[in-house]
Protein backbone atom coordinates (compact mmCIF):
# COMPACT_ATOMS: atom_id res chain seq x y z
CA UNK A 1 0.00 0.00 0.00
CA UNK A 2 1.10 3.53 -0.96
CA UNK A 3 2.01 5.83 1.76
CA UNK A 4 0.38 9.21 1.45
CA UNK A 5 2.89 12.05 1.89
CA UNK A 6 0.41 14.57 2.23
CA UNK A 7 -1.49 15.19 5.77
CA UNK A 8 -4.81 13.34 6.24
CA UNK A 9 -6.52 16.64 6.61
CA UNK A 10 -5.49 18.00 3.38
CA UNK A 11 -6.46 14.47 1.62
CA UNK A 12 -9.63 14.40 3.20
CA UNK A 13 -10.15 18.18 4.07
CA UNK A 14 -9.71 19.32 7.87
CA UNK A 15 -13.71 18.92 8.78
CA UNK A 16 -13.60 15.35 7.76
CA UNK A 17 -9.85 14.78 9.48
CA UNK A 18 -10.75 16.44 12.72
CA UNK A 19 -14.83 15.29 12.80
CA UNK A 20 -16.88 13.89 10.45
CA UNK A 21 -19.90 15.82 12.05
CA UNK A 22 -19.52 19.46 12.54
CA UNK A 23 -22.53 19.47 14.85
CA UNK A 24 -20.94 17.27 17.64
CA UNK A 25 -19.05 19.56 19.93
CA UNK A 26 -15.36 19.36 19.80
CA UNK A 27 -14.10 18.38 23.72
CA UNK A 28 -11.31 18.31 26.36
CA UNK A 29 -10.89 15.84 28.83
CA UNK A 30 -8.60 16.04 31.53
CA UNK A 31 -8.27 13.28 34.34
CA UNK A 32 -6.64 13.74 37.60
CA UNK A 33 -6.85 11.33 40.97
CA UNK A 34 -10.20 13.25 42.24
CA UNK A 35 -11.77 12.88 38.10
CA UNK A 36 -12.44 14.37 35.46
CA UNK A 37 -12.44 17.90 33.92
CA UNK A 38 -14.50 18.66 30.35
CA UNK A 39 -14.62 21.01 28.45
CA UNK A 40 -16.96 21.16 24.96
CA UNK A 41 -16.82 23.81 23.09
CA UNK A 42 -20.49 24.41 22.25
CA UNK A 43 -20.72 28.78 20.98
CA UNK A 44 -23.87 29.98 19.94
CA UNK A 45 -26.08 28.19 23.01
CA UNK A 46 -27.69 29.24 25.88
CA UNK A 47 -27.35 27.46 29.39
CA UNK A 48 -31.59 26.18 29.09
CA UNK A 49 -30.75 24.44 25.83
CA UNK A 50 -28.08 21.92 27.08
CA UNK A 51 -28.93 19.07 29.15
CA UNK A 52 -26.31 16.64 30.59
CA UNK A 53 -26.89 13.28 31.47
CA UNK A 54 -24.56 10.57 33.54
CA UNK A 55 -26.55 7.07 33.63
CA UNK A 56 -23.68 4.52 34.67
CA UNK A 57 -20.19 5.53 33.11
CA UNK A 58 -22.11 7.14 30.06
CA UNK A 59 -21.98 10.81 30.22
CA UNK A 60 -24.63 12.49 27.37
CA UNK A 61 -24.17 15.88 26.15
CA UNK A 62 -27.67 17.22 24.25
CA UNK A 63 -28.31 20.84 22.97
CA UNK A 64 -29.12 23.20 19.95
CA UNK A 65 -26.97 26.02 18.43
CA UNK A 66 -28.47 28.77 17.22
CA UNK A 67 -27.97 29.51 13.41
CA UNK A 68 -26.80 33.15 12.84
CA UNK A 69 -29.27 35.59 11.89
CA UNK A 70 -28.40 36.54 8.44
CA UNK A 71 -30.08 40.11 8.90
CA UNK A 72 -30.98 41.20 5.42
CA UNK A 73 -28.27 40.59 3.83
CA UNK A 74 -26.78 37.04 2.00
CA UNK A 75 -24.43 34.54 3.24
CA UNK A 76 -21.79 34.43 1.47
CA UNK A 77 -19.95 31.58 3.78
CA UNK A 78 -21.84 29.20 6.08
CA UNK A 79 -19.46 26.89 7.90
CA UNK A 80 -20.90 27.02 11.80
CA UNK A 81 -23.44 24.42 12.48
CA UNK A 82 -26.55 25.35 14.13
CA UNK A 83 -29.35 23.37 15.27
CA UNK A 84 -29.58 20.10 17.57
CA UNK A 85 -26.86 17.94 18.65
CA UNK A 86 -25.72 15.44 20.69
CA UNK A 87 -22.30 13.78 22.44
CA UNK A 88 -21.96 10.74 24.19
CA UNK A 89 -18.98 9.77 26.05
CA UNK A 90 -17.80 6.86 28.35
CA UNK A 91 -15.69 7.59 30.99
CA UNK A 92 -13.08 4.75 32.28
CA UNK A 93 -14.05 4.74 35.94
CA UNK A 94 -18.13 5.25 37.72
CA UNK A 95 -18.25 9.26 38.24
CA UNK A 96 -20.08 10.64 41.23
CA UNK A 97 -23.31 12.37 39.43
CA UNK A 98 -24.58 13.48 42.79
CA UNK A 99 -21.55 15.84 42.52
CA UNK A 100 -20.80 16.41 39.41
CA UNK A 101 -21.29 19.96 38.50
CA UNK A 102 -21.56 22.15 35.01
CA UNK A 103 -21.06 26.24 34.18
CA UNK A 104 -21.28 27.75 30.94
CA UNK A 105 -19.42 30.66 30.21
CA UNK A 106 -18.19 32.31 26.92
CA UNK A 107 -19.15 29.82 24.71
CA UNK A 108 -17.41 27.27 26.50
CA UNK A 109 -19.26 24.28 28.68
CA UNK A 110 -17.08 23.08 31.43
CA UNK A 111 -18.11 20.06 33.53
CA UNK A 112 -16.72 19.11 36.90
CA UNK A 113 -16.84 15.36 37.09
CA UNK A 114 -16.12 13.61 40.29
CA UNK A 115 -15.28 9.84 40.78
CA UNK A 116 -16.94 7.77 42.90
CA UNK A 117 -15.62 7.30 46.17
CA UNK A 118 -16.10 3.84 45.56
CA UNK A 119 -14.37 2.95 42.17
CA UNK A 120 -11.07 3.34 43.12
CA UNK A 121 -8.89 0.60 43.48
CA UNK A 122 -7.31 -0.78 46.25
CA UNK A 123 -4.31 -3.11 47.37
CA UNK A 124 -4.84 -6.26 48.63
CA UNK A 125 -2.20 -7.64 51.40
CA UNK A 126 -1.13 -10.95 50.77
CA UNK A 127 -1.14 -13.03 53.96
CA UNK A 128 0.43 -16.26 54.41
CA UNK A 129 -1.54 -19.00 54.44
CA UNK A 130 -1.38 -22.54 56.00
CA UNK A 131 0.36 -25.71 54.45
CA UNK A 132 -2.65 -28.01 52.72
CA UNK A 133 -5.32 -25.20 53.13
Amino acid sequence: MKKHERPVAFLFGEETALRSDRRMPPVDVVEDAQGWRLVFEIPGTEPDQIAVNIQGRVLTLKGVRRATDRADGLFLRVERAAGAFERTLELPEDPDPERTRATYTDGLLVLEVPKKAGSRGRSIPVVKGKKGA
